[in-house]
């Protein structure tokens, strides 16, 4: 086996337990009763966004007797407490204030294009500076066959004795 297939093969099955890893974690509900862990708090509190007016995310609402983040992290922590998971406690919010309440929209629907679009700009843009690209190069090439390879003119058989004289002439009065 080579080293760059190797290094590959790695690379692959690294990516893939990592993304097992990601899946698997995500899709598990969070159950906590009675106390629960300080990540998943915080972890709820960076998918909501505080609609106090200041637009940052819940965890990192800058006023410090908010009307909106102070009530909405009691209620998260008692929605906690009595047991229920993440996305329960997201889908009441949602479901109470609309989805303005959530950090990043839904990945479903119309929603999509916004995740979406970007990329499509890109390979669009992409596209057209190198269609762009080859037009140019393709004038550059059709201009040094006109014009010859130093971009000097070519001299043709018929015009061959002045042209020469000229440029002799030109070349000796240059050199001097």
């Amino acid at each position: 086996m080579t080293s760059s297939f190797r290094y590959k093969k790695y690379l692959l099955s690294s990516l893939a337990a990592m993304a097992l890893a990601a899946f698997s974690a995500h899709g598990q509900p969070q159950q906590a009763t009675g106390v629960f862990p300080e990540e998943l708090f915080n972890s709820i509190q960076r998918e909501m966004i505080c609609l106090c007016g200041c637009k940052s995310i819940l965890k990192d609402c800058p006023h410090v007797n908010c009307d909106y983040a102070i009530p909405a992290r009691n209620r998260i922590r008692e929605m906690l407490t009595q047991g229920n998971t993440r996305d329960q406690i997201i889908a009441d919010f949602v479901r109470e204030k609309g989805e303005q309440a959530l950090a990043a929209p839904v990945k479903e629907g119309f929603n999509l294009l916004g995740y979406i679009l970007p990329f499509l700009a890109i390979l669009a843009a992409g596209y057209g500076v190198s269609i762009l690209a080859a037009r140019w190069a393709g004038r550059r090439t059709e201009e040094a066959s006109a014009t010859g390879a130093k971009g000097e003119d070519k001299i043709t058989p018929a015009a061959g004795g002045e042209m020469a004289q000229r440029l002799k002439k030109e070349l000796e009065e240059f050199d001097s």
